[in-house]
């Protein structure tokens, strides 16, 4: 049996800012939109709660993507052309928020997710 204490998670930094590998650029009445980067910031209550509620019914991935639209403004349509690395940036610094912090493994494991 292990008896070493469990650390306690780091927190993330309460704003990210992540640089698109590759702008994307939508057309609109109003001209053109240029996204360059996504602006995250720690999710409140509510929107974890509606995340935990879409993730039942419309899978894990598009729940994380609304949960990135709620909280940086830019439009899923957009998130949609983000590349990969950008979005699981996204998830990476969100997921933090997700699982409570005494736990580190989200899908319960009794070893962790180490």
């Amino acid at each position: 049996m292990n008896n070493e204490k469990k650390k306690p998670r780091a927190l993330p930094p309460p704003m990210l800012t992540i640089e698109l590998s590759k702008s994307v650029t939508t057309k609109g009445s109003d001209g053109e939109t240029v996204y360059d980067e996504i602006n995250l910031e720690e999710p409140n209550l509510d929107q974890i709660t509606e995340f935990v509620k879409r993730a039942g019914s419309k899978g894990a991935l598009e729940s994380m993507r609304w949960l990135i639209s709620e909280i940086s403004g830019v439009p899923m349509v957009v998130l949609g052309k983000i590349k990969s690395r950008d979005y699981y940036k996204a998830q990476d610094y969100l997921s933090a928020y997700l699982t409570p912090p005494d736990e580190d493994d989200p899908e319960g494991n009794a070893g962790g997710s180490q």
